[in-house]
C-alpha cells in the first residue's frame, strides 16, 4: 500500500502496533454506530480487524503527523452498487476528537487524487447513513454528487434499519473542476 501525505497527515499501512490507537475510537458507540459496524469490545478484536486490513490491502491508517497516532481509517473498496470495473468506494471513520478541524475533508482528497491519478480509477462512489450529517458535509465538500437514497439499505448490529445516501465523482467532472 502506498504511503500518502498531506499537510497534517500521514496516509499509511496498518500495523498491528497501533491496535491501542484504533481501539480508543473504534470502541466508542457513536464511531461504531455512524459507521455501522459494532463497537470493539476489547484489543482483540481490533487486533483481528486490523490484521484484515493489513491483509486486504484497502485501507489506509490515518496518522496525524504532529503526534504520530492514529486517528481513523480511510480506505477504497470495491464498489458494491456499480458493476463497472473501474470504480471505488471511498470509506472513512474518525475519532470524534479529530472531528470538525478538515483532517477527514484532507484525507478524502487526497484519496481522491491517488485513485484518479495513480490507480486510473473512472469514478468513485462514496455513501453515509441519513442521519451521518459529518459524513455528508465531507462528501459534498470533496465534489461528490448526490445520486439517490437506498431506504432501509442496512440494519445495523442492535437492530436499527437505516436508509443509505448515495453519491458519485467522475474523473472528467474532477478534473474540469480542478482546472477552473
Amino acid at each position: 500500500m502506498e504511503t500518502i501525505t498531506t499537510s497534517r497527515l500521514i496516509l499509511r499501512a496498518f500495523k498491528l502496533s497501533d491496535a491501542a490507537d484504533e481501539f480508543e475510537f473504534a470502541s466508542l458507540d457513536e464511531v461504531g454506530f455512524g459507521a455501522g459496524f459494532k463497537p470493539h469490545q476489547n484489543i482483540e478484536e481490533t487486533e483481528k480487524i486490523l490484521a484484515r486490513f493489513i491483509a486486504q490491502d484497502e485501507v489506509w491508517a490515518i496518522e496525524l503527523k504532529e503526534t504520530g497516532r492514529v486517528i481513523g481509517s480511510i480506505g477504497l473498496h470495491p464498489d458494491r452498487f456499480r458493476e463497472e470495473l473501474n470504480t471505488k468506494e471511498i470509506g472513512y471513520v474518525l475519532s470524534p476528537q479529530y472531528q470538525k478541524q478538515g483532517l477527514m475533508l484532507e484525507a478524502v482528497n487526497a484519496v481522491i487524487d491517488f485513485a484518479f491519478n495513480k490507480q486510473n480509477l473512472s469514478l468513485l462512489a462514496a455513501n453515509h447513513f441519513s442521519f451521518n450529517e459529518a459524513s455528508r458535509k465531507v462528501v459534498l465538500k470533496a465534489g461528490f454528487n448526490y445520486d439517490g437514497i437506498i431506504r432501509r439499505a442496512k440494519c445495523l448490529y442492535d437492530g436499527t434499519k437505516v436508509d443509505l445516501m448515495i453519491y458519485s465523482l467522475d474523473k472528467k467532472q474532477y478534473f474540469s473542476k480542478e482546472s477552473k
